[in-house]
């Protein structure tokens, strides 16, 4: 397969492992989305074991997420030569990644060549005609299936919804025998691409449970249909709720306490915003609020990171020149990291760099390691370089942590600098630094479930 791998190899003798155990490897590392890794290993199982109907399916998904057609169709050509090309699993996740490209002919090619059709390949082609926007050869699929369930009916509202087709959505969702918040909130996007959004917050009120996205769907549809005043009003009713404020904006539990009205829920309000990419709202609220209020350093923070979040790279750099002169808040660290921020995402690189060579103060970490990943993902190895001596500097050799060992390395692979990499990795195994495992919570029934990176229970 012609496909350059450079990845870690699992840490112990590859005669030891069987094959259930190789197929754990490539799942978690799928699942951590270091792809080429699991292709590495997919090629070292093969010296000693043959692939079976588990290790297909995760590879295909992996390369949906990679979104690489070349290593798709050289995929399905070595499972055609296998006795698992007709093995329903690997059908259906030939399907799902043939329609993550959209590719749509190829994936109905392996739908009609499944033997058997269960309703997992029903909805996943269903599914694949409603993502490629073409829904009128999907509603005539969807009446032609001979079975449907909940998850079926919801794929072609979700298609409905998208379109803004008010009238189909709500005559499908009138007929669904059973009904999920997922239903509910594919009728409140509906309402709101239609422009009704009465009818959208009617839908929401009736709704017999909601969670996150329930009110991350409200809030887009009236920011899509401009209307700000009322998204003032709607976070003014609900801020609360301290699990509208904690989850949709993300917020610190002492804003939740917080009596002032007004400039606390203005940033607030803004930093949502800003989380989830509305750069061009976030703008507009900051225009409404200082009609009412003056800004202060959290909301040049949280503009700041709109205009990250959303590419604005001109808006943010004159906001940031700005603060001083027109709003009197002199930038502290965390601006400087906002705007380094913002020009590396972008590219502008040299100039990020000349921003920190300026600042009025020593650049700390958090600024330094923006522009250090910056660097990696262009490849820049000049201005990385000049950064780690700065990050040295600063920290010196026995401050560094973790993160900053990871990126050196990752710079110099990045630019395919290995013997530096393996180097840079040695120096953190040395210093007995161990990397810190990825730590995810979820809380179900007022419980806190903690899960690590790489637990396979």
């Amino acid at each position: 397969m012609a496909f350059q791998l450079q990845c870690s190899v699992p840490p112990f003798p590859f005669d030891q492992i069987d094959l259930k155990t190789w197929n754990k490897i490539i799942k978690r590392q799928a699942i951590e989305g270091n792809t080429k890794g699991a292709f590495q290993s997919y090629q070292q199982m093969q010296e000693s074991f043959t692939p079976d109907n588990f290790t297909y399916p995760v590879l295909l998904k992996a390369v949906s997420n990679l979104s690489d057609r070349r290593l798709g169709l050289a995929l399905h050509a070595q499972i055609a030569k296998t006795p698992f090309r007709n093995h329903m699993l690997v059908q259906t996740s030939l399907l799902n990644m043939y329609s993550f490209a959209k590719e749509i002919v190829d994936a109905r090619k392996v739908f009609d060549e499944m033997q058997v059709k269960d309703i997992v390949a029903l909805n996943s082609m269903l599914d694949a005609y409603v993502s490629s926007g073409n829904m009128d050869t999907a509603i005539q699929f969807f009446q032609s299936m001979p079975e449907r369930d909940l998850f079926s009916f919801n794929i072609m509202l979700s298609g409905y919804a998208e379109m803004g087709d008010l009238d189909s959505a709500s005559k499908l969702f009138n007929e669904m025998p059973q009904r999920n918040i997922i239903s509910w909130n594919s009728m409140i996007l509906a309402c709101g691409k239609h422009g009704d959004m009465e009818e959208a917050h009617k839908v929401f009120d009736e709704m017999p449970e909601r969670d996150v996205i329930s009110w991350n769907t409200l809030i887009g549809a009236y920011l899509n249909n401009g209307l700000f005043d009322q998204v003032i009003m709607l976070f003014e009713t609900m801020k609360a709720d301290k699990m509208y404020v904690q989850i949709i904006l993300r917020l610190p539990q002492p804003y939740l306490l917080s009596k002032s009205q007004d400039v606390f829920c203005w940033n607030a309000l803004i930093s949502g915003l800003a989380l989830h990419g509305y750069g061009v709202a976030a703008f507009k609220m900051f225009d409404e609020m200082m009609q009412r209020t003056k800004p202060d350093d959290i909301t040049f923070i949280a503009m700041l990171s709109a205009c990250s979040h959303s590419g604005l790279i001109k808006e943010g750099q004159a906001l940031f020149e700005s603060m001083d002169i027109n709003y009197g808040v002199t930038p502290r660290m965390e601006h400087y990291g906002c705007i380094v921020d913002l020009l590396g995402r972008a590219g502008f690189l040299e100039n990020a760099y000349m921003i920190i060579e300026t600042m009025p103060f020593r650049p700390g970490r958090s600024v330094l390691g923006a522009l250090l990943s910056a660097c990696v993902n262009y490849k820049d190895l000049e201005i990385g370089e000049k950064i780690v001596k700065m990050l040295l500097s600063v920290e010196g050799e026995d401050g560094l942590n973790d993160g900053d060992y990871m990126m050196v390395s990752n710079l110099y692979a990045s630019c395919d600098q290995w013997d530096e990499a393996d180097r840079w990795r040695a120096m953190m195994n040395d210093s007995g630094i161990v990397k810190t495992a990825g730590l995810s919570s979820i809380e179900v029934g007022n419980r806190v479930h903690k899960f690590l990176a790489g637990d396979m229970q």
